[in-house]
């Protein structure tokens, strides 16, 4: 065999197994038997955190958390769905739940975490995922941590295995540990069926920003939650 047929040869193998390798990461799943169970008996209600004029945390580089919360739901959206789960978005868009018609900010923003509590427990085989981004003083904090629903005692364990999942896959030396809402969190406290919030990084972080913005990345971690997810039996 010729050289130039010997390179074209590798090329072609270089590139199906990077083309396995992908498909393999973003899409393999549990045994059918595992995927059957859960898409018969769950509803993921996926919550983009924020929104409308509560736009969140906002980065110094102007990255604002409600426009980030929204792309890592979807792309985690795009992955239930094809593996056959039924999904419910609390929003698909930049806009909130709020009744308009009420006058205070304070007002349109209780009504919209009403409403999205009001999907949560819609159905009692929902599990509830919300998507957030960290913030803190200290710049140098970065990486993921899941905050739980005590009230729902599987919620621990959804809450562990996905930072099990997100460590695992992307942040080895992360030694955050999920954490119950301990009555600070109005959604989780009053959620009625197991429900975890994903502080997917910080925004105070500048280079943990740039990786927040990066599209493999976001669906990377999508991913890890999902696994965390498939891990948990309900």
């Amino acid at each position: 065999m010729d050289l130039k047929r010997m390179f074209i040869c590798s090329a072609v193998c270089i590139i199906v197994f990077s083309l396995t390798m992908v498909f393999t990461y973003r899409y393999s799943v549990p045994t059918s038997a595992v995927i059957d169970t859960k898409r018969d008996k769950t509803v993921v209600v996926l919550d983009a955190g924020h929104g409308g004029e509560d736009g969140g945390a906002v980065s110094e580089s102007g990255v604002i958390e409600s426009d980030l919360n929204l792309k890592f739901t979807k792309k985690l959206k795009a992955i239930l769905e094809i593996n056959g789960f039924n999904t419910k978005m609390t929003r698909s868009d930049e806009g909130d739940l709020a009744d308009k018609s009420l006058k205070t900010i304070a007002e349109r923003k209780k009504s919209d975490m009403y409403k999205r509590l009001d999907i949560y427990n819609s159905e009692i085989s929902n599990v509830a995922i919300s998507i957030h981004q960290n913030m803190f003083p200290a710049i140098s904090c970065k990486g993921s941590q899941v905050f739980f629903s005590g009230r729902v005692p599987i919620a621990e364990k959804l809450a562990n295995n996905i930072t099990t999942a997100i460590k695992e896959d992307l942040q080895q030396k992360n030694i955050r540990e999920s954490k119950p809402a301990g009555g600070n969190i109005f959604l989780l406290d009053n959620a009625r069926v197991p429900a975890v919030i994903v502080e997917c990084g910080f925004l105070s972080n500048e280079d943990e920003v740039k990786t927040l913005c990066d599209v493999n990345y976001q669906k990377k971690l999508s991913f890890s939650i999902f696994k965390g997810f498939m891990n948990t039996e309900f």
